[in-house]
């Protein structure tokens, strides 16, 4: 396994932030049953209900819930009723099974934004609509993944067609603060590469070429000079990689995984595993002797990390991280998520661990058949 690092970044092809970015205001998933998609994430995740929306409310053709916690936003939606709005859902779920439609981003000036995406060659897909509480609009990405610039002038719903709803009592463990990243896997890497740097103005952050001899991939990391929005870019270099595979399995490039950041990863995942969620395995040799080797001193318990599978990787002298990936979630095996706790000044993405999450999706793979 080989990797880069760019200390610096590459020289930017554009102004710091021309779009506006804040950071990463919701997900949508479009998936087959919206009140089961919401339960799971209340069950299995720890999240609330914040909004729903139908055709009763104004939201044409589809039926959705918003589910959070923290600064996460994830909107389930399923297609209602007949129409034109109905049917793009629907022929997106023939296409694709369940997965992410919408990656959207909070921007100062949502017409700025839009306007200046198109200006530096993006495609719309949906037009500016604006009022004195929220503005929104959208533009293609890769695959059939679209980018929405939301523009939250003063508090109120969610987005037209929405309204809000009690969300209970958050009594659980599970604490999940923000979207630390979004990883999508494409065709064409350096393309969607130079489509982030030009249109959105994100640098060129790190870049990682991993072998494990059976399969392998390339990546490419985009980040805001904020930190605040990184979005890793996977493309397969084997025919029988799990990008492959996904491209395969999704029809086309898609989102592949989203990291949930939580300041608390041990607690999260007794929790999460209390509650029903299935996670990659992580083999015993893993912690062996190599382990502090591998890793320094950390705060944490070895016996507890082995105990609920929990991998580290240290970034730096002041810094690392702890993760975990989640079986796919969805009837194919495309999307999972990822849980993150990063301590000190860690950067990276669990690079360290490249060769032990490859070799546990291997393992899946070989029992779906596909490797």
């Amino acid at each position: 396994m080989s990797r880069t690092f760019f200390d610096q970044p590459a020289e930017r092809k554009t102004a710091v932030n021309p779009l506006g970015l804040k950071q990463f205001d919701h997900i949508e998933f479009w998936v087959d049953n919206a009140d089961q998609w919401r339960d799971f994430f209340v069950q299995k995740y720890g999240m609330v209900p914040r909004a729903y929306g139908d055709t009763t409310t104004g939201l044409a053709g589809r039926r959705a819930h918003l589910v959070g916690q923290g600064r996460v936003n994830f909107l389930v939606t399923e297609p209602q009723g007949e129409g034109a709005e109905a049917e793009v859902v629907r022929a997106h779920l023939e296409k694709h099974g369940c997965g992410v439609r919408d990656v959207a981003f909070r921007v100062t000036d949502a017409k700025h934004a839009f306007t200046e995406a198109q200006r530096r060659g993006a495609n719309a897909v949906h037009p500016l609509r604006e009022d004195d509480r929220i503005a929104t609009a959208s533009i293609a990405a890769y695959g059939d993944t679209i980018h929405s610039f939301v523009e939250r002038k003063q508090p109120g719903e969610f987005l037209p067609g929405f309204k809000n709803v009690a969300g209970g009592i958050d009594d659980r463990d599970i604490n999940f603060a923000m979207i630390d990243h979004v990883v999508a896997n494409v065709d064409n890497m350096d393309e969607w590469v130079t489509y982030y740097e030009e249109v959105f103005g994100l640098d060129l952050f790190m870049h990682f070429d991993i072998n494990t001899g059976r399969s392998a991939l390339m990546s490419k990391v985009v980040s805001s000079t904020d930190g605040w929005i990184k979005m890793p870019i996977n493309e397969p270099s084997s025919a029988n990689s799990q990008i492959q595979e996904f491209l395969d399995q999704y029809s086309g490039p898609g989102v592949q995984h989203i990291a949930l950041l939580t300041p608390n990863i041990i607690a999260t995942i007794d929790e999460m595993r209390k509650m029903g969620q299935s996670f990659l395995d992580v083999p015993d040799s893993y912690y062996d002797n190599s382990f502090e080797e591998r890793v320094g001193k950390i705060d944490e318990d070895k016996e507890e990390l082995k105990k609920l599978r929990i991998l580290v990787d240290r970034d730096n002298e002041t810094g690392y991280l702890l993760q975990l990936f989640t079986q796919c979630v969805f009837a194919r095996p495309t999307l999972f998520f990822e849980v993150i706790q990063r301590k000190g000044t860690s950067m990276g993405f669990g690079e360290g661990n490249f060769r032990a999450l490859f070799e546990a999706i291997e393992r899946e793979q070989e029992r779906r058949g596909s490797l």
